[in-house]
């Protein structure tokens, strides 16, 4: 757990997707008592800024250009054995856990906003903690993960031009009319659409739909 005596949690975020790192930031903005105080597109831009000492926790891909997560984790570490660090990549990595279970106050989840904000919430900023349940959980569900990310793989290679419009123009903030106004299709066609996707997709909501687009790269389509 993070103690601050001010209650203010300062984060620290080293992510090269930008659209993704966005979409992370903002989600962590919507907690008043959370501030964004270095904003780094690789591990090497993280170490850099290491002097500051002003974070309270670190939130980073394990994988990125320049330098990985887990090389600027190990480099953090040599100074630095107390601050929390929540690391993250697309799918389980048994030779990563295995090696960040070696370091202090590591905690490694899936690349996703929802389990990002659920893991601070719930493990590292809360007295108790459910972290070891959900990492059990994680690793159980290795095959499970890749099978999931193998069959979704699938269904978004059969997703037609006009649906793979219709995730770009919602995360484009665009409402459902204004969707079928530049795509020439009523409103209530794309909200059929949005329902028809959502349950392909295995999403629940169209929020969950831009989600999505971040988290799988739509957002840099050419259609």
């Amino acid at each position: 757990m993070v103690n601050n005596i001010s209650n203010l949690v300062r984060f620290s975020i080293a992510e090269s997707d930008y659209y993704f790192k966005q979409f992370l930031i903002k989600m962590l903005e919507e907690n008043p008592f959370y501030s964004i105080v270095n904003d780094c597109n690789n591990g090497n831009e993280l170490i850099n800024r290491l002097y500051r000492k002003q974070e309270d926790m670190f939130i980073l891909n394990l994988f990125m250009p320049i330098l990985s997560g887990i090389e600027a984790i190990k480099f953090i570490r040599q100074t630095n054995t107390t601050v929390p660090i929540l690391a993250y990549s697309s799918t389980y990595q048994e030779d990563m856990a295995i090696l960040l279970d070696t370091m202090p106050n590591v905690f490694y989840c899936q690349k996703s906003s929802i389990i990002i904000k659920d893991i601070l919430s719930n493990s590292i900023l809360s007295e108790t903690s459910d972290y070891e349940e959900y990492k059990k959980e994680w690793a159980s569900q290795s095959q499970s993960v890749q099978d999931y990310m193998a069959r979704q793989k699938r269904e978004q290679q059969e997703l037609s031009v006009t649906e793979i419009q219709i995730i770009k123009l919602s995360y484009e903030g665009y409402s459902n009319k204004e969707i079928g106004d530049r795509i020439n299709l009523s409103a209530r066609t794309i909200d059929t659409y949005i329902i028809r996707l959502t349950e392909k997709l295995g999403l629940k909501s169209k929020l969950d739909l831009v989600r999505f687009c971040v988290e799988k790269g739509y957002y840099n389509s050419s259609i």
